[in-house]
Parts: structure tokens; C-alpha cells; sequence
């Protein structure tokens, strides 16, 4: 996948699955509790309350970010770790605006902009859902670039086996948010109304 950043910051990607199928269930409530995200609550409480149930649906799949150094000492229990950040990915189809012009959809599908005759308006997307440091650590001990790269060698992984071609974040409409996702190879391509604020959703292709 193009444009990855490698980083060796001795963290990882643990599957809150694998964690589902290990850890009681008061102690796993525990662990993930233990997250936090000050300038995003609904990031929080995704992670509190919600992603477990979406791992049982199979609406998504969420990774918890470790470190590899606890994780391989000696008589630590998995409920133990520190959770620095983590991120949820899904599938998504991304419906582009009436207004979207041949060039972008061209792109978007990478083979043609009209399918019989009809603009195509739908894509299939790989999802980046929720995607965050938790505030109780360090900033410096891992970056939000760090946290977007383990999301593309997951992604990676599933291109290797069924193909794909576009990465989709929907985030607030902040100037530092959205030019975090700038400077990432994201490029702006809607809008959407989300409750009580705007969404912008960017995209990235793969």
C-alpha cells in the first residue's frame, strides 16, 4: 500500500476479538474503560459500551494498541495491558453527492465513471470508524500517523485477498482533524449532517 509510514515504536495491534475470547467479561469491561479520549467522548464511549457488541454483529472489527514489551512480561494478564490507542475498521459503501464530477467518480472506481449507461454513485470502502490515542498516555508515546499505519496493514491484508481501492474517514469538521487527514493522503469529498454537527468525509486511495 502506498504512502505507509514505518515506525518501530514497540506497539501493536491486539484484536479486541482474541481479547473477547480471553478475559472475563467484568475484567475485559475493566481494560477498555480504562481508555480515554478527551477531545472526542463518542470515541470513548464506542469503545466503553459499543464495540463489543459490534464485534459480535460482525459491523466491525476493533484493535486494541499494545505494547509489545508488557505484552511478552512475564505473569502479565491480558486485562493488565495499557491500551494506548486503538482503531475500528469496517466496510462501507460511500455514496458520492449528485454533483460529483466524471473525473472523481472515474477515480474513485478506477475503471469507468458510468455503469450502463448511469453514472456510478456507489463505492465500496474499507472504513476507518473510530481511530484514537487514549489521553491517559503520553502523546509522545505514539502518533496519530503510527495509529492510521496499523490501520492500512490491516486493510493491506484484506486488499491482498479481495481487492479494494479506496480508504474512507468521516470526521467532525475540525481544521486540525481535517488537516491531520490532509497531510495523511486524504482528500476531502463531502459533507454529511450528523445530529447536532458536520462530517466531512475524505478519502484515500489505497
Amino acid at each position: 500500500m502506498r504512502g505507509i509510514i514505518q515506525t518501530d515504536s514497540g506497539k501493536r495491534p491486539f484484536a479486541l476479538r482474541k481479547a473477547m475470547s480471553s478475559i472475563e467479561d467484568g475484567r475485559l469491561r475493566s481494560m477498555l474503560s480504562s481508555f480515554s479520549c478527551a477531545y472526542d467522548k463518542d470515541i470513548q464511549n464506542f469503545l466503553h459500551n459499543r464495540a463489543v457488541e459490534f464485534e459480535k454483529l460482525l459491523k466491525s472489527r476493533t484493535y486494541l494498541i499494545i505494547d509489545k514489551n508488557q505484552f511478552r512480561k512475564p505473569g502479565i494478564k491480558l486485562h493488565e495491558l495499557t491500551i494506548y490507542g486503538y482503531i475500528s475498521l469496517a466496510v462501507k459503501v460511500f455514496t458520492v453527492p449528485e454533483n460529483t464530477s466524471n473525473r472523481q467518480r472515474l477515480q474513485l472506481d478506477g475503471f469507468s465513471a458510468k455503469e450502463h449507461g448511469k453514472q456510478i454513485s456507489n463505492f465500496p470502502c474499507y472504513l476507518i470508524g473510530q481511530i484514537a490515542r487514549n489521553s491517559n498516555v503520553p502523546k509522545e508515546s505514539i502518533s496519530g500517523a503510527e495509529l492510521l499505519n496499523f490501520a492500512y496493514n490491516i486493510i493491506a491484508i484484506s486488499v491482498d485477498a479481495v481487492g479494494g481501492r479506496n480508504i474512507l474517514v468521516e470526521c467532525r469538521n475540525s481544521e486540525k482533524l481535517v488537516q491531520f487527514y490532509l497531510d495523511n493522503e486524504f482528500q476531502k469529498i463531502s459533507q454529511m449532517p450528523d445530529e447536532n454537527q458536520t462530517m466531512i468525509q475524505m478519502i484515500r486511495r489505497i
